[in-house]
């Protein structure tokens, strides 16, 4: 029997992003419970910024129904997952970047296997969510749309400049800016 569509299309997301680290050299701690409202933490080796082996936090989400912008990238996010990421970087322990993984529709597209190559199907965006408005209004599993810029496409350099960010608020004590 396999995986129903939505744990699959979730694995999927989740190897997307494992893979984009491992380009980048970077470590990728997958946490298997949602307490967190974090899904891996992400290490630097070594120095990077003001710190020695940095850490960040990562939510990522997997969608085929997000709407692609010239600019954006929308995608419905449970308020619960919303209003715990848009609170103050100073709540929370690491920064913590969402990142959307688009699929295609069909899951035969997810990926095209040869001798020479292995490529994964469609992108990942990422986007700080860190000081945001509260949206207490919504019950928790209502859907917050959140837009996430289409110039966030996630890279081994972009992983870099996620670290980059986190740095710039620690030495800061504030929240982290939404980009």
């Amino acid at each position: 029997m396999a995986l129903n569509r939505e744990v699959r299309q979730g694995r999927y997301g989740e190897m997307f992003f494992q893979a984009i680290v491992t380009a980048a050299g970077l470590t990728a701690q997958k946490l298997h419970e949602d307490d967190y409202m974090t899904d891996f933490f992400v290490g630097h080796p070594g120095a990077r910024g003001r710190l020695v082996n940095p850490m960040i936090g990562v939510q990522v989400k997997c969608s085929r129904k997000a709407k692609v912008s010239n600019s954006a990238v929308t995608h419905g996010l449970k308020s619960k997952y919303y209003n715990e990421l848009a609170k103050p970087a100073s709540d929370w322990s690491l920064p913590t970047f969402l990142v959307v993984v688009l699929v295609p529709k069909d899951a035969d597209d997810w990926m095209d296997v040869s001798d020479e190559r292995l490529a994964l199907s469609r992108a990942a965006y990422w986007t700080c969510l860190h000081g945001q408005p509260q949206r207490r209004d919504l019950h928790e599993d209502s859907p917050v749309t959140v837009s996430v810029p289409r110039e966030n496409l996630l890279t081994e350099d972009a992983l870099l400049q996620m670290f980059a960010v986190a740095d710039r608020l620690r030495g800061q004590g504030q929240g982290v800016p939404v980009q």
